[in-house]
């Protein structure tokens, strides 16, 4: 049984959508004030994005579009995403959303800050679905307000700058982000070069060695996050410069062929396998550590993960805790379709858990008819409805028919192997698969291998676990940028049946 064959970069995605959001800031007394970056990935030309900050009756409203263009293999994923957020006078929130769309598909996400919590509205097609969520912190602010705060602490001469700050693409919760001074640096725009203040970025969305320059006014001209596959790079720009960067670009950066991990040998035929042992080290810098979940266990030591993956070993214990439950836009057991499906796929089954599990993963592939890599950021009920998509649509409706049968879910991003895939061989390619939380034990689920086979194998790498409660504001997705590109593997040893 070969490897898995529908690998996908959207990871990769989503961490380009939440680092460019989270670097454009820029501080503005206006009654309106329009801001416009080009956006490179690897040095090529990928995008654009822009702010737009406009005073309103109820205080301040702060706009983020975001257009990208990248390459998956042969496809190409072209995605628009567009967050605004209307705060009062002292930058408390009042109320915002997100709009995202690629390959035809759109979801619109709407928040209202209430006294007792926040009141998210999700429209996917013509449904419509809510739901109820906490509070922020009470020191949180609007990206106006804290725009304001952190240039009056700038000009103060501080060298560190901590803020909780709302960036309306990546979700109704604020983030917490640091900036610390660095040097001064002259720095090449369209335009020429400008001198400019480069500043550190931390935060749990924030890519590992970010940095962003400012001039004297405190206006944000470049800003840089690094990848195995190159930096995300924004640049101050006009709207002219901004629209036409895609039009001239060509090609756009490929973003899955590039992440590919090549290991020091092959792994034969993963599908009669029972057990994988092998080595993860990056290639440079630093490797966050995978995690142990489902069937995979870790030791690191030394920079160096030893991972084993072992399907007669016992699962990892979990607790059924209502975030692997309930609905989110992602992620939507009560929707009647999905409710629908998994109704169908068990309509017959047996009482074991474990062949239900079977009927479920198996369902959803058969229910994903067309398999391939042209859809963006899709949910669960989009891929009910669309039938198709590549290894993300697979994990996430798969979750979703399990939450409708009240099993508690998750999504596992990492790697897995291909003996094939993209013009490639003997390889491993990012993919999502799901886990199911059976008798306290995480099992490990992959949608994308077909019926009658095995439901899983070891050639599976976990390296982040999520409920996936809403892609954008997930801090796993963003600690995975170090491995993209970045991974050394070494592949130990394989115990067959």
């Amino acid at each position: 049984m070969p490897g898995s064959r529908m690998p996908g970069s959207r990871i990769l995605s989503w961490v380009v959508l939440v680092a460019v959001a989270l670097l454009l800031a820029a501080a503005g007394e206006a009654d309106r004030t329009e801001r416009w970056f080009e956006v490179r990935v690897g040095g090529r030309p990928a995008g654009w994005t822009r702010s737009l900050e406009t005073r309103v009756p109820e205080g301040w409203r702060t706009e983020t579009e975001t257009r990208l263009r990248l390459g998956r293999g042969a496809a190409l994923l072209d995605m628009s995403t567009t967050g605004w957020i209307v705060e009062g006078p002292e930058g408390k929130p009042i109320h915002g959303g997100r709009t995202q769309s690629g390959s035809g598909q759109a979801v619109r996400v709407t928040w209202r800050y209430l006294p007792e919590g926040v009141l998210e509205r999700t429209m996917d097609g013509a449904r419509l679905s809510e739901r109820r969520l906490p509070l922020p912190p009470a020191d949180a602010m609007g990206p106006h307000a804290s725009d304001v705060q952190a240039e009056r602490l700038r000009a103060s001469g501080a060298t560190e700058v901590e803020q909780w700050v709302f960036e309306p693409t990546q979700g109704p919760q604020p983030q917490r982000v640091k900036c610390v001074r660095a040097e001064e640096d002259e720095i090449r725009l369209p335009e020429g070069p400008r001198r400019a203040r480069r500043w550190a970025l931390e935060g749990s969305l924030v890519p590992k060695g970010t940095l962003e320059w400012r001039d004297g006014a405190g206006e944000l001209l470049r800003s840089v996050s690094p990848t195995g596959l190159g930096q995300i790079e924004s640049l101050r720009s006009t709207e002219s410069a901004a629209r036409g960067w895609l039009e001239k670009a060509g090609a756009p950066p490929e973003v899955m062929v590039a992440s590919f991990a090549r290991p020091d040998r092959p792994l034969r035929d993963p599908g009669s396998l029972r057990r994988v042992r092998l080595r993860l080290s990056a290639r440079e810098g630093t490797l966050d550590p995978p995690p142990s979940v489902g069937f995979q266990r870790v030791r690191s030591t030394g920079g160096v993960h030893a991972v084993t993956v072992d399907l007669d070993a016992p699962a990892t214990p979990g607790e059924p805790a209502e975030e692997f439950l309930v609905a989110s836009p992602m992620i939507d057991g009560k929707d009647p379709v999905i409710v629908a499906i998994a109704t169908a796929a068990l309509a017959d089954a047996p009482a074991d858990q474990r062949a239900r599990l079977e009927r479920l993963r198996s369902a959803t592939w058969t229910h994903l008819e067309r398999k391939n890599l042209a859809s963006a950021l899709a949910s669960a009920s989009e891929a009910a409805r669309s039938r198709s998509g590549d290894c993300t649509e697979h994990a996430v409706l798969l979750a979703a028919l399990l939450r409708a049968q009240g099993i508690p879910s998750r999504v596992v991003a990492g790697l897995v192997w291909c003996d094939q895939f993209a013009g490639e061989r003997d390889v491993f390619g990012w993919h999502l698969w799901t886990q199911a939380l059976v008798e306290g034990r995480w099992i490990d689920l992959d949608a994308t291998l077909p019926p009658g086979g095995p439901g899983f194998h070891p050639g599976h790498v976990a390296l982040a676990a999520t409920a996936l409660a809403d892609p954008a504001a997930d801090a796993s997705w963003t600690a995975l940028v170090g491995a993209l590109g970045n991974l050394r593997i070494e592949i130990d040893e394989g115990g067959r049946e």
